[in-house]
């Protein structure tokens, strides 16, 4: 029925209505998620067609991961580390290890080692399902800020084939630009350890532990099996740091766990850890937060080229954790010196864990101030930019035994004289494909408006295996005449009410949380979604 629908769609123009299918890979993606966590997932992808972008980073390499679009710009030297799960909140402000802030790739829990367009294209559309959101902008002003990106995008990667300027390059308030460097200035500012370790931690007696739940809604506790679990993964984690931090007993010392609740939307109910580690000193100002949070395969292996798959695992061990590791260094400057994996085991089951610190100057960058043209196209060039930055320095330049080719040179040979065709190409790609998110999210609205993917009622529906079905830009070229309205499906709609929960101030008394100091008196975090609600500004 799917292959059907694709062929109707190359020949009429007609959108692809494919709610079974949605169904399906929800139902399927998510099953392994606790029911409330993931109905908390789906909640927060009702908010708007970007947000169910960010959650269903799967769909999009069903989709595209294999699109014969790839083959004009593509060679075998022109793969690279990729971002696999690249989008404009995935760029953001922290500081690297030399203690600068930084604007750059900020998550890699799904990279991959593919072809740099697949970057490239999950970026543009995530520039323009933000402009959709946000309000405001004509179709040829998406067109025209998706160009910019992808100008800049290439005009980067042509300047680094003839030098190594890429190794060492990054943006920082000295260097940015629009209401990017203000924004960093701000972060510099306002951001600190001490600022982050009071928002996550009380001191009991002169000593730093976690604050319960009640005192910071993103902490939970954890149990006594966990707690032990996590402490007992530490030295093995500790051989795995590769940065100027060796592993001592005392730098490492475990002082509190928590969970880390509700962060993020794409890997939103996945186990994750705060440690609280001693540090450098005993002054409790010094204290070190690691995040310590599950890995698995990431969702480009859904559907990606079998020679990209095997690569990837290749040089990672099959680990997930050394591939989040290794992706993780091979895109930045000045990687964290925390960063490493471990396994954790917790009640005879091992999983897999990356580790990096908790940055204290971590901070997402406010999309929805993007409010004009000049303002989209600022921040549009620089994302381009720092893409284009990563996978430059991601190729011999980061490990010749990884990757042994000079990427920039062989994309740079591809590109030459047709940008003009490669941003057209790009735009035939993303903004058809925007308008598929559209219809998928009205879909998934629909679904849950006809009570499933509930917390309960998900794992039920439709149990067949999920399938794999392949757009590409011819495949995809007539949705936009036949786009339904955005946001209305069967007039109903939904939208995300957030309630935050009160903080008390009192302290905890555990080295770790337990269930007891946490759970009782706890408000819900998110309110149910209102079907009467729609987005008239968002448009198709």
């Amino acid at each position: 029925m799917i292959c059907l629908a694709l062929t109707l769609l190359a020949t009429t123009g007609q959108a692809v209505v494919r709610t079974s299918y949605i169904l399906t890979e929800l139902s399927a993606y998510n099953s392994k998620l606790p029911a409330t966590k993931r109905n908390e997932k789906y909640l927060e992808m009702e908010a708007d067609p970007f947000a169910f972008f960010r959650g269903t980073n799967h769909l999009y390499w069903k989709d595209l991961g294999k699109s014969s679009s790839l083959v004009t710009y593509s060679s075998t030297s022109t793969k690279c580390w990729l971002s696999g799960d690249a989008h404009v909140r995935n760029i953001g402000a922290f500081s690297n290890d030399a203690g600068t802030v930084v604007f750059d790739l900020n998550d890699f829990d799904e990279s991959v080692i593919a072809d740099y367009q697949l970057d490239v294209w999950r970026m543009a559309i995530s520039i323009n399902l933000m402009m959709r959101v946000n309000g405001g902008f004509s179709a040829a002003d998406r067109s025209a800020v998706v160009d910019e990106f992808t100008e800049s995008y290439l005009d980067t990667i042509e300047a680094y084939a003839t030098t190594s300027a890429e190794k060492t390059a990054v943006v920082t308030v000295s260097n940015a630009y629009g209401q990017l460097d203000e924004f960093l200035a701000d972060v510099k500012a306002d951001e600190s350890r001490l600022a982050m370790l009071d928002e996550f931690t009380v001191k009991v007696n002169g000593v730093r532990r976690f604050k319960t739940t009640a005192q910071n809604p993103d902490l939970g506790p954890v149990t006594s099996a966990e707690y032990t679990a996590v402490v007992n993964a530490m030295t093995s984690y500790g051989l795995t740091l590769s940065g100027g931090l060796g592993y001592s007993g005392a730098h490492f010392a475990v002082k509190s766990v928590a969970e880390r609740l509700h962060a993020g939307i794409g890997s939103l109910g996945n186990k994750r850890f705060y440690i609280l580690i001693q540090g450098p000193s005993t002054n409790q100002d010094d204290d070190v937060i690691l995040d310590m949070k599950a890995q698995d395969a990431p969702s480009a292996f859904l559907n990606l080229a079998t020679a990209d798959v095997t690569k990837t695992n290749t040089v990672t061990g099959s680990n997930a954790g050394q591939r989040v590791t290794k992706a993780y260094k091979a895109l930045s400057y000045k990687a964290d010196d925390y960063l490493g994996y471990t396994t954790v085991t917790i009640g005879g089951t091992a999983q897999v864990y990356s580790v990096r610190e908790r940055n204290p100057h971590k901070k997402n960058f406010d999309t929805t101030a993007l409010a004009t043209v000049n303002s989209a196209t600022n921040m549009a060039q620089q994302w381009g930019k720092i893409l284009a930055t990563a996978h430059s320095r991601s190729d011999l330049d980061a490990d010749p035994a990884v990757i042994s080719h000079n990427f920039d040179s062989a994309v740079k040979t591809k590109i030459d004289g047709k940008h003009a065709e490669f941003r057209a190409l790009v735009r035939s790609i993303i903004e058809p494909y925007a308008i598929q998110v559209i219809d998928d999210y009205n879909s998934f609205l629909a679904i849950r408006a006809n009570g499933q993917l509930s917390a309960t009622t998900d794992e039920d529906a439709l149990p067949q295996e999920p399938q794999t079905i392949g757009l590409d830009a011819a495949g995809i070229a007539g949705i936009i005449s036949g786009a339904a309205a955005v946001f209305l499906v069967g007039g109903l709609a939904a939208v995300v009410v957030r309630r935050r929960r009160s903080r008390n101030v009192a302290d905890s008394e555990n080295g770790h949380m337990s269930p007891s100091s946490s759970e009782k008196d706890e408000p819900a975090r998110l309110e149910s979604s209102n079907p009467a609600f729609h987005h008239p500004s968002i448009t198709v």
